[in-house]
Parts: C-alpha cells; structure tokens; sequence
C-alpha cells in the first residue's frame, strides 16, 4: 500500500451495498460466500488511487463455510453483455482494480477480509463515465487432483462513477430507502406505570406492554437495536428524565428480521436497582432501530416511559 497515494476525500462518496439474496444462497450451500454482491461508488476522480479499506472501512470478506480448506483466489474481469447494467460501460482495463490479497488458503470456518484497491488513469476522456467490472471469486483447483475437478465461482458487480451515479441507479436506491421508511415503531411513547424496584418486568408479557416494530412495506428488513446515550434530542415528556442508566432496559433480541405486512414485539427486560433513591421516580428510554442494509442511517424510534412505585 506504501506505493500508492491515497487521497482523503473531504466530500461524502456515495457507497451504496446491495445484497442479492440469490449470489448469498448458492455460495453458502456450496460452502463459499461473498458479502458483497453489488458495490456502486460515485464521485471518484481520474487520477487517484481509492482503497476500499482506507477510504470507506469496506472489505471484500470471503468465507468459507465448507468442511474442509479451500484456496481461493479474486480475480477482475469485465462484465458481459448480459450482466452490464443500464448506464453503465465495460471496465476498459481490468488493470485498474487489484485485490490484496489475491489469492489465499481458508481453513473451514475462515474469512479473508481483501481490499479493492482502484486506480483511475489520469485522462480526460475518464471524467464523467461510468464503469462497470466484475469480481470473480473462485476455487482453486489443481491440475493433478484425480477424478473430475470442480471450481466454484461466485460474481460481484463493482460499479463506479467519475461524477454522479447514473440517475437510474439513485432513482432504485431512493425508492428503496422510502420504501424503508415505512417501518416505524408504535407507539411512538409507551407508558409504564406502578413498575416495582428490585423485580424483573418481561414487557410484552403478562400485564406489561411492549414496543411493536410496524412494516407497512413489500419487503423484508433486518433491524438492530440499541439504547442511545444522549436522550434528550429524542424528545422526552415533561415531568420525565432520562433514565441514569439505560442498561436497566435489556433487549431479548438486539437484531430482528421484520416480515413483509407484519408487526413484531420488541422483547425487552427492564429492572430498576432496589434503591430507596428510585422509588417514586419518573424515568424515560429511548430506543432505536437501525435499519440494516443502507449506506445512509435509517432510524426508527420509540420512548418508554416508567414510573417507579414509591
């Protein structure tokens, strides 16, 4: 990495990561498996060399699920006709792109987490195109294994612009992100009254009530939740204050997986410390649900206000 120059870019790069289901599937049940099926950047310029790693935290992770070891080796090619998205050219030179490391041994259970690493010819004609290569992901298998030798590969498309992504491409993303904003939380603030000190409250249970996670959508979306630290910019009701110590609420699942049409119960736990100093006390959580699967925050939320019996 010491020979190349690697620039910062002061300006946000659009990173959108889009997962097909269908690349996941077939590479797990054969026991290879690729995070990334589709990776579309913009706003790169000629001239410069991006590592994926510096620039973004973006690693390309290669798993292997299977039994025993496999070599592995990523190489770049250019994408066929058939697979070349609208708006989008042939990779004129494979050359741009290098993956490091290229080629790697994983025991059974081991990733490799490799880098792109891109370089953009320093040329004119280069500004304001948009290319398209893709990421080949294969078995290694040696010429003097006995009987029939089989090679999986997988395939990633790795798109890039020299300006703004094609407005077809951000036209697919910003229907899925305000398709993502139909799931929300509900109620917006639940309220919990008469909640003992020193005992365990399983709200969704028995005469406590719990946070529903609501999709109004067509699709599915994993969510993961966390208790924020810094409440008031939530929005906290009048006669309440943030909670002293938000791990008194407990999630039974930080990560879930909401159905097409559904509503699921957030499980939660809550146990407030058997202390005189919390008796008779009004306190306030917040929590939020990171919608997995964008590269900008999608946030949804929910308040659960306590009273404490005195």
């Amino acid at each position: 990495m010491s020979n190349y120059r690697i620039e910062r870019i002061t300006k946000t790069m659009v990173l959108l990561m889009v997962l097909i289901v269908i690349f996941q599937k077939k590479s797990m049940s054969a026991g290879l498996s690729t995070k990334f099926a589709d990776i579309i950047l913009s706003g790169l310029r000629p001239g410069m060399v991006y590592s994926m790693k510096q620039e973004q935290n973006l690693g390309f992770k290669v798993m292997n699920s299977a039994s025993g070891a496999i070599e592995v080796e990523v190489v770049i090619e250019p994408p066929n006709k058939s697979n070349l998205r609208e708006g989008y050219i042939a990779i004129p030179d494979p050359g741009w792109i290098r993956i490091t490391p290229q080629r790697f041994i994983l025991q059974s259970g081991e990733l490799s987490d490799c880098d792109i690493v891109l370089s953009i010819p320093d040329k004119e004609e280069y500004l304001n195109k948009h290319f398209q290569a893709s990421i080949i992901t294969q078995t290694v298998t040696k010429p003097s294994s006995k009987g029939v030798a089989i090679s999986i590969a997988l395939q990633s498309r790795f798109r890039f612009s020299t300006g703004p992504t094609p407005a077809a491409v951000m036209d697919e993303y910003r229907k899925k992100v305000l398709e993502a904003l139909n799931l929300d939380v509900a109620p917006l603030s639940l309220y919990l009254s008469d909640v003992a000190v020193g005992e365990v409250i399983e709200m969704g249970k028995d005469d406590y009530e719990t946070l529903q996670i609501v999709n109004r959508s067509k699709q599915s979306y994993k969510v993961e939740f966390k208790k924020p630290g810094e409440m008031l910019s939530y929005g906290i009701s009048s006669g309440y204050s943030p909670a002293p110590d938000t791990s008194w609420l407990k999630f039974k699942k930080k990560r879930v997986k909401v159905k097409p049409k559904k509503i699921q119960d957030i499980r939660m736990k809550l146990t407030i410390p058997d202390k005189e100093e919390y008796r008779g006390k009004s306190y306030a959580f917040i929590v939020v649900g990171n919608v997995q699967g964008f590269d900008l925050p999608i946030q949804v939320y929910g308040r659960v206000y306590v009273k404490t019996r005195k």
